[in-house]
């Protein structure tokens, strides 16, 4: 467990390989954006080909991470911030979108101690041999009892009453293959229903569905979507996602040299232009991934039934084999990017705001100049106007805040200002419905500002 590289970015070579399944625009720019992007390596190659023409994105939770992307990669920006924080990015911008969230160590070392933790037993074996155990034991029994009591000698009537009801071995096998397969359809079910609530339990431990939800929402329609999580993570959640909002899907692991070390799949798949709910039987089958050994990847079944249910259902199992495959090179890319824009990208902040950022907005916008334009008033102009009506609640705060209060100005303009609240109750009576009446108490602030000028003067302002 100690050498698995779950939770480390893919390694250059299969870089190299899945950039061969894309195809980005020539002379024209696009955009593109890793949800993990480390220091930004595994994105830099894999769009290295069109370096002039690329606006990369990325976050991450390293700080050097974050100044190689900017300095040396040319990010376009690096946010430094966990990518599960609050996020505030245009929607629908993105021509290409990374998604490679981190996997829990609690989850490493209960899933992944073996290779294909869920490949589902041999319940097939099992239960025929269960379900022959149980009709030899109820024939030793049948027989036994037949032994113990002597029920006297049949007529011959009786005799072929019991030679017309008894079965023949083919009916009597027949049942026993009906009954082995409700037994099988019953583990199987017990089998899916424990790793149901097993999915449940690790649902707040994962981030995948998650971040495949705010990849989705950013990613632009036609924009591709590289997804990279175990196969044991593929579940009902994850492909229902999937089906609905994309189109021609791949789910593609590593070649054999390094999934034992990765374990991970990727998912490339081509956003919908509009969303879909019309796919439920194959995202039910591709939920089944994580129950799909990792050598079988690759490997399509034929068609062989000539019943046309059975022919149909075949060739949806086909289908379904082809979406999966081990990566290799492509002579011919499978995926193209769609062109983008950086200027179509008016927001793009992961985390809280930053004292840096703020301070570059603060001195970006025109806020403070505005202000001393409009309140300069008061030093520029002899009878300046109040920009609002002051009103006794503005008094009370200014009170309150101690503005009012003390020494206000300076050389001859110098005055002293003392401001009170003293609350008063005002007591009167009411007449109720039912012609009672009752003492009402209601609180009342007389609110006062006097003033000591520098000739001595009091004066009363409220």
């Amino acid at each position: 467990m100690d050498t698995l590289k779950i939770n480390e970015p893919l390694s250059e070579y299969t870089t190299r390989i899945l950039r061969s399944y894309l195809k980005f625009p020539e002379g024209a720019s696009f955009t593109a954006m890793d949800w993990k992007a480390f220091n930004g390596q595994f994105l830099h190659q894999l769009t290295s080909a069109v370096r002039d023409n690329r606006k990369l994105y990325g976050v991450s939770s390293d700080y050097y991470g974050c100044d190689t992307m900017k300095n040396e990669y040319g990010f376009e920006r690096a946010i430094c911030s966990d990518y599960k924080s609050e996020a505030k990015i245009t929607n629908d911008v993105f021509s290409l979108m990374v998604v490679n969230p981190n996997i829990d160590r609690r989850l490493v070392n209960e899933i992944f101690e073996q290779v294909d933790p869920y490949n589902m037993p041999d319940f097939e074996a099992d239960a025929r041999a269960y379900v022959r155990r149980q009709e030899e034991e109820k024939n030793r029994l049948q027989n036994q009892l037949k032994n113990q009591i002597d029920f006297g000698k049949l007529d011959e009537h009786n005799r072929s009453a019991e030679s017309a009801n008894s079965e023949s071995e083919q009916e009597k096998e027949a049942k026993i293959e009906l009954k082995i397969r409700k037994e099988l359809e019953n583990r199987i079910k017990t089998w899916r229903m424990a790793m149901k609530q097993q999915q449940k339990a690790m649902a707040n431990m994962r981030y995948d569905t998650f971040l495949l939800q705010r990849a989705t929402t950013y990613l632009r329609p036609g924009g591709i979507l590289v997804f990279i999580t175990p196969k044991e993570f593929i579940d009902d959640t994850i492909t229902f996602k999937l089906v609905n909002q994309y189109e021609d899907i791949r789910i593609i692991r590593l070649d054999d040299e390094e999934y034992p070390d990765y374990r991970k799949c990727i998912v490339l798949a081509k956003k919908r232009r509009k969303a879909t709910r019309e796919q439920y039987e194959l995202g039910r089958l591709l939920s089944r991934t994580k129950e799909k050994p990792f050598r079988t990847f690759g490997h399509v079944r034929e068609v062989t039934a000539t019943d046309e249910d059975r022919r149909l259902q075949q060739e949806l199992l086909a289908q379904v084999d082809a979406m999966y495959s081990v990566l290799d090179f492509q002579s011919t890319p499978l995926y193209e990017v769609p062109i983008s824009e950086a200027e179509e990208i008016n927001s793009f902040r992961v985390g809280p705001v930053t004292a840096k950022e703020a301070l570059e907005a603060i001195n970006k916008s025109k806020v403070l100049s505005t202000y001393q334009e409009t309140y300069s008033q008061t030093t520029n102009m002899k009878n300046p106007v109040a920009p609002t009506p002051l009103h006794k609640g503005h008094i009370m705060l200014l009170l309150t805040s101690g503005l009012l209060n003390g020494y206000i100005g300076k050389g001859v303009n110098q005055h002293l200002v003392k401001g009170s609240a003293i609350k008063d109750i005002h007591e009167f009576s009411e007449v109720e419905e039912d012609g009672t009446s009752k003492i009402v108490e209601r609180e009342f602030y007389n609110i006062g500002v006097k003033l000591l000028d520098s000739n001595g003067e009091f004066r009363k302002i409220m």
